[in-house]
């Protein structure tokens, strides 16, 4: 605790004066209370008389022991208002010591939990923001009476991760063609295509596409059909936007749905000595790559809707099939 007595000393130069000479320590006193605001808005003693009542010190509230003991308690452990896991905590501190197994050593003992008070600096650093966010979102559910647009379910059944490269060093006529290598194909075969391309940049793109797909299992959970169960029985095939037919059996199974570059600052430049006393300027370039992707279950939904597109249209009739009136024997025209 930063409450101890620091004194508060000046240097003097010269000699040192005796002991009996010595003049009075100035002690500071460094505190911090539980409440922070308390006595905030009244109104100052210094117009008041002298009779009445000092307003209370925030910063005496820790001088009593149990005061600090229970605000030790409520930061480091928190209650059931504050902990949604409060339940397990207590059922786990319940359970007669035989059953919990051998203790551990005091080293690996941690006795912090992450109650709401701990994490809040980190999952809600502005919580006015994020107050006026959902009042927002509730007013335009209201206004719209609950109605879920195509755009808001989409988002909602089907997953997707974008991730995007720092600058390379290299220019964008020459990535754009890795990138169009990559476009449409799943996750594992866009990433050997880069790993025997002879390209130079070919190793940074199959980086990046390792991290997309690593970031979209960790973060996104894409990717996981085998474990959830989700693989189809009997393989399904669909056609592509770009009229290719693929077979899909896991259709949680990533692929590289858009991937584009961006040119980015010059890296420098360099004069280009011409003849007759002429020169240029060379400029190096740098590109960055981005790339999208998602499931097959996109690509199967995508199917779906162009099928069912085709058939609403109905067969084409190659003329108008009513009734044909004013018939004559020569041309009206």
């Amino acid at each position: 605790m930063s409450g101890a007595l620091r004194p508060k000393q000046s240097l003097v130069t010269g000699t040192t004066a005796p002991s009996r000479a010595r003049p009075a320590l100035t002690q500071v006193r460094t505190k911090w209370s539980v409440n922070i605001f308390k006595g905030w808005g009244k109104s100052g003693t210094r117009d008041a008389p002298s009779s009445s009542k000092a307003p209370h010190d925030a910063t005496s509230e820790l001088d009593d022991p149990k005061k600090r003991a229970a605000f030790l308690e409520r930061s480091m452990h928190g209650s059931v208002s504050d902990n949604i896991f409060q339940d397990e905590i207590d059922a786990a501190a319940a359970r007669p010591p035989s059953s919990q197994g051998p203790p551990l050593p005091p080293d690996q003992q941690s006795p912090e939990q992450k109650t709401r008070e701990n994490m809040a600096m980190v999952t809600d650093p502005d919580p006015r923001s994020r107050i006026r966010w959902q009042r927002k979102k509730v007013i335009q559910m209201v206004r719209g009476n609950g109605a879920v647009s195509r755009e808001e379910r989409i988002r909602a059944t089907e997953r997707q991760l974008l991730h995007k490269s720092h600058f390379m060093p290299t220019s964008v006529k020459k990535l754009v063609m890795l990138s169009r290598q990559i476009a449409g194909k799943p996750v594992d075969e866009a990433i050997s295509q880069m790993q025997w391309s002879k390209k130079k940049m070919a190793a940074e793109v199959r980086y990046y596409l390792e991290e997309a797909r690593d970031l979209a299992i960790a973060q996104r959970g894409m990717g996981l059909g085998k474990v959830n169960g989700e693989v189809l029985e009997k393989p399904r095939k669909i056609v592509t936007r770009e009229g290719k037919w693929i077979e899909v059996t896991d259709p949680t199974r990533m692929y590289v749905a858009q991937s584009w570059v961006g040119r980015g600052p010059w890296r420098g430049k360099e004069i280009d000595y011409k003849g007759r006393g002429r020169m240029g300027v060379i400029q190096h370039p740098s590109t960055s790559f981005t790339v999208l992707l998602k499931e097959e279950k996109t690509r199967i939904r995508e199917h779906e809707e162009r099928e069912a597109k085709k058939a609403a249209k109905g067969p084409w009739v190659h003329l108008p099939n009513r009734p044909i009136h004013g018939q004559r024997p020569y041309y009206s025209w």
